[in-house]
């Protein structure tokens, strides 16, 4: 089976990261989890209820997946930092129609850019956007069904 709808949601605005501190341990700042709670809304109203949601380990990609439910798995493939084909491989071995993916830059726009056909890239995500892309009929490359950010929806 192939996923015909690949939701890729940036966490929302964290704290600086400090010297000496673990990346992975960074929270949402207020902002963060205002943009968080927003995009959840969204993401209610909009995704399919039989949706495969896999999340960073890191406190920011829980905290914001936090906003929109609880049913979702924590993968250590999506870490930051991490390299893309895992990420590839898992998609294309998933029994999955939908999944969304709830991580970080750089791999969420290198995944966003290898999905719609464009070589050797990466798109700018902006934290806390969602960008879902859509399977054709007509096959790959996937095309971009919709992209939406907390300053749109505010």
């Amino acid at each position: 089976m192939t996923v015909k709808n690949l939701i890729l949601w940036r966490h929302a605005e964290a704290e600086v990261l400090l010297h000496g501190a673990s990346d992975l341990e960074r929270a949402l700042t207020k902002k963060g989890h205002k943009q968080a709670k927003q995009m959840a809304g969204w993401l209610k109203k909009y995704l399919p209820k039989k949706t495969y949601v896999l999340v960073s380990p890191s406190v920011r990609t829980r905290e914001t997946v936090g906003y929109w439910g609880e049913d979702w798995q924590e993968d250590s493939r999506l870490a930051p930092e991490r390299p893309l084909e895992p990420l590839l491989q898992l998609l294309a071995q998933s029994p999955f129609d939908t999944v969304m993916l709830v991580g970080h830059q750089p791999w969420v726009g290198e995944l966003a850019a290898q999905h719609l056909g464009i070589a050797d890239a990466q798109i700018s995500i902006k934290k806390g956007a969602i960008w879902w892309l859509r399977l054709p009929k007509s096959g790959l490359p996937y095309k971009l069904y919709s992209v939406q950010s907390p300053e749109l929806i505010d």
